[in-house]
Formats: C-alpha cells, structure tokens, sequence
C-alpha cells in the first residue's frame, strides 16, 4: 500500500456568537458530502483536562486566567497528541472549534501576555488554517446569551483587539461574521480553496 496523504487541520476562531460553530459544523458537513474523510472537534474537550475546564467555566470570573491558560495549554496538548496527529496522519482533514489562536486572544489578551502563552502552547503545531469569524462585540452578545465575564463588551473588544492583530500578522485569515451566513460560508469555502487546494464547490 501507498503512504496515506496527511490531512489539513483548520482551526475557527472568533468571539462567543461569531458563528463560528455553525460555519464549522456546516464545512465538515460540506467535506463529507464531498467525500473528504474528515473530523470535527472542539476545545475545550471532553477528556480529562477539558472537562475540568468545562466545570469551571460557569465560575470562570473567579478563576485566576494563568490558571486557565496553563489548563487550556494542557488539554491542547492531549487534543493533539491523542486525537488530532492520529486523525491527520491517518488522511482525515481536521476542524477544529478554537485551538491555539483562542488561548492567545482570551487568555493572552486578558492577562497581557501573550508572549507566555505562546510558550505554554509550543509543544503543539498551528493549524494548516486558522480562520477568524470577526463580529462587533455588542452585535455578539445579542445573537447570544453568554455566561459571566464574557458578557462584558470592553473584555470582547480586548479579546478581539487580540485577534485582529494576528490577522495583520498573517496567523489568521478574517471572515466578516456580520454578513448573512450563505455569504459568511461561501467565502469560507473559497479561502479554503485558494490556501489548502481542496475542491469544495
């Protein structure tokens, strides 16, 4: 038999409400209606580290964020090494709901320190692709209800301040959120085809 082509992994990222799960769960429906072997995935996980996360996460406020950061670190870490290396050398395109790129602008953005974060999260590859949902803050929080800290508009605006600048920096490729979704989704679809060479129309 032939060496199985690796997959592409591509992240999503975005603030709470940005639509980032709907468009990511519509492009892995996408992939298989197309016959690509692929995976869907989120973080925080639901292994031992992410569902610690996911206990916390109602009393988040009250949690230190390095805390956090090195918890979000931790369950990257696992996530890679025991789901998504597996699945991308096995051929199956990967698509995460957040990963590495959500520590740098939540965690990072809130602690002003992004460099650190960075340093927690080196044991683990960036994505083929990272795509950012971006949406204004207010518009966010009124397409959905969000739990504790992250209602606070000026904390969004931090955490998107963040994203924004790694889309200057290259890491991220923007997608307007506040365009209907048909036009959020099909330009997606064309960001994929022009990076990774997938067909998808």
């Amino acid at each position: 038999m032939g060496k199985v082509e690796k997959g592409f992994h591509i992240s999503f990222e975005g603030i709470d409400g940005s639509g980032k799960t709907t468009v990511s769960t519509n492009l892995y429906l996408r992939f298989k209606e197309k016959g690509y072997p692929c995976f869907y995935t989120v973080e925080p996980t639901f292994m031992r580290v992410g569902s610690l996360i996911r206990l916390h996460a109602s009393k988040i406020r009250n949690v230190p964020q390095y805390y956090m950061a090195l918890l979000f670190a931790a369950d990257r870490v696992e996530h890679y090494e025991r789901v998504i290396k597996k699945k991308l050398e096995k051929g199956y395109h990967v698509i995460s709901d957040r990963y590495i790129h959500s520590s740098i602008a939540y965690q990072g953005g809130l602690l002003n320190d992004i460099e650190w974060v960075r340093t927690i999260n080196k044991r683990v590859p960036p994505p083929d692709l990272a795509i950012y949902l971006d949406i204004d803050p207010e518009k966010a929080l009124s397409r959905k209800k969000v739990s504790g800290i992250f209602e606070d508009v000026k904390i969004l605006t931090k955490i998107r301040n963040v994203y924004l600048k790694l889309v200057e920096e290259g890491e991220v490729i923007m997608v307007n959120a506040e365009k209907p979704f048909e036009e959020v989704f099909n330009r997606v679809i064309e960001i994929i085809e022009e990076e990774l060479n997938i067909d998808l129309t």
